[in-house]
């Protein structure tokens, strides 16, 4: 026969055992749910990795055009996207003076 302090602390533990079997049981579910929701995410990244170079292209063309036809609503977009558009002006050619009669 069990004495009470014996029984009393059996109890104790056994409640105790019984919290955590259900703190755990929550815990896996919440667990579960967040590997969900990672896995989808993870998933999107993936299928929009080979588009990111589709992306740069169309981007590119977008400021390419925007910058010829002057068009500032596109470069505005641009701009509210985080794209920073800037031109390029080209090199003047360099010119070689002909040498003069006599040089050589």
């Amino acid at each position: 026969m069990l004495l009470k302090w014996q029984f009393n602390l059996l109890t104790a533990l056994g409640v105790a055992a019984l919290l955590l079997v259900l703190a755990n049981a929550l815990l896996f579910t919440q667990n579960r749910s967040v590997q969900v929701l990672l896995t989808q995410r993870q998933q999107f990244i993936q299928q929009t990795v080979p588009l990111e170079g589709l992306y740069r292209d169309i981007v590119k063309a977008l400021a390419e055009m925007a910058v010829k036809g002057n068009d500032r609503q596109v470069l505005d977009m641009l701009a509210a996207q985080g794209l920073s558009v800037t031109v390029n002006t080209p090199p003047a050619p360099v010119v070689e003076a002909a040498p003069r009669k006599g040089e050589k």
